[in-house]
């Protein structure tokens, strides 16, 4: 979980990063009718508010993604009694739908697939390397 968190923090700190470089805030006219460059600390805070704004939320879901994966696959093992690839891809729709049960069928249609494929290519994953 701590890992996830990690990765979608950084993973969104460069999302915010190029938002910011993208979006720098464009000379304005001073008095004199020149167009001088913006104050490079309206530049910086610009990048910023970028960083700090998708930064935390893509850490954020993706940490309690992954703590709803493993509660799940977790709770499925002890029920069931044995740790498998079902149990995987299971957790993982089903942490998926609960993620995006506000945003209506088609939202947790797509939230629940998507960590489906995940759950199942991390099951190959490890699969691969034993």
């Amino acid at each position: 979980t701590g890992a996830c968190y990690m990765s979608g923090l950084a993973i969104g700190g460069f999302i915010g990063l190029n938002e910011g470089l993208k979006n720098l805030p464009a000379p304005s006219l001073d008095a004199k009718g020149k167009l001088p460059p913006a104050p490079f600390k309206l530049k910086l805070n610009t990048v910023l508010n970028n960083i700090t704004k998708r930064g935390p939320f893509i850490g954020n879901s993706a940490g309690v993604l992954a703590l709803l994966y493993n509660i799940i696959d977790s709770s499925l093992d002890a029920y069931r009694g044995r740790h498998d690839d079902l149990n995987s891809i299971v957790s993982g729709a089903l942490a998926g739908a609960i993620f995006k049960s506000t945003a209506g069928l088609k939202g947790v249609a797509y939230s629940s697939g998507l960590m489906t494929l995940a759950a199942a290519a991390w099951c190959g994953f490890k699969r691969s390397i034993n």
